[in-house]
């Protein structure tokens, strides 16, 4: 499957946001997947809240045209407003236009007052793409492998990470998408802002981590994206060389379950 990597700085204007997702559609020739950074149309407005959201669910319906007319899919976080309440909610949407899936973010950071404006999620949400299981991850998640290996649970072949990681914590975010792909055995696909977020500068250094942990790419503080092929051979091959993966899985301590797919799959919930 063939990524692209959509780095970009944002701006505080939403429409310029908006234009710079189009045009990477007019160049998404041959890419199977656009993924873009957190809150990619606004970045962290919080006051702007209902305007930022009631613009969204104009342009969520835009970018399904526009998988559609380019036959690209897409995914990318922003914030949604649905019963009563504002998420910031990442959209998998197919080459056809389709939602396949959607997450709301879980763990909202403390730092920066996010629990004050928005609703954490509460489930995970695997994606069957291609030829692939794809996991959806938010930022601050990183931090928090128990997500991640709800994943590894259903044996996901890529998790998708959309973030807007600032530039004073760099070192720990590559570690920890390192850390996340070696002991999930699985890629991670990590999609960051650059430039300036109000007064942070964002980390940029959006990458594509193999399962073995190796940084197959990495953007640095480029304000261009970039494409990638990943491939579902890479991943079995070293699941089959050094099963970590499976050896965690004891039917004992890990009862097996069906692997389910769509949106928000917990299957601990529904115990």
């Amino acid at each position: 499957m063939r990524l692209y990597l959509n780095q970009f700085s944002l701006h505080e204007d939403m429409e310029v946001n908006f234009q710079h997702v189009l045009e990477v559609f007019e160049q998404s020739s041959l890419i199977d997947l656009i993924v873009s950074p957190e809150v990619f149309t606004s970045g962290f407005q919080y006051r702007e809240l209902p305007t930022i959201s009631e613009k969204n669910r104009d342009f969520v319906h835009i970018i399904s045209n526009q998988c559609r007319k380019h036959q690209t899919a897409f995914c990318g976080s922003l914030f949604w407003y649905e019963k009563k309440k504002y998420t910031n909610r990442a959209f998998f949407i197919d080459d056809k236009g389709d939602i396949l899936s959607m997450y709301d973010k879980v763990h909202l950071i403390p730092t920066f007052r996010e629990h004050e404006f928005i609703r954490p999620g509460k489930n995970i949400s695997i994606i069957k793409y291609k030829e692939l299981y794809i996991g959806l991850a938010i930022c601050y998640d990183l931090r928090f492998p128990e997500l991640f290996r709800k994943y590894a649970k259903k044996e996901v072949d890529a998790i998708l990470v959309m973030a807007q990681w600032p530039q004073e914590r760099k070192d720990h975010m590559i570690a920890l998408a390192k850390a996340r792909a070696i002991e999930n055995q699985c890629y991670i696909i990590l999609v960051n802002t650059t430039g300036k977020s109000g007064k942070m500068t964002m980390a940029g250094n959006s990458m594509v981590i193999h399962p073995k942990g190796e940084v197959l790419l990495n953007l640095g503080n480029s304000q261009e994206g970039k494409d990638y092929q990943v491939h579902l051979a890479e991943i079995l091959k070293w699941r089959s060389e050094f099963p970590a993966l499976y050896q965690y899985s004891r039917p004992r301590l890990f009862p097996a379950k069906p692997l389910k797919f769509g949106n928000n799959v917990d299957e601990d919930q529904k115990k």
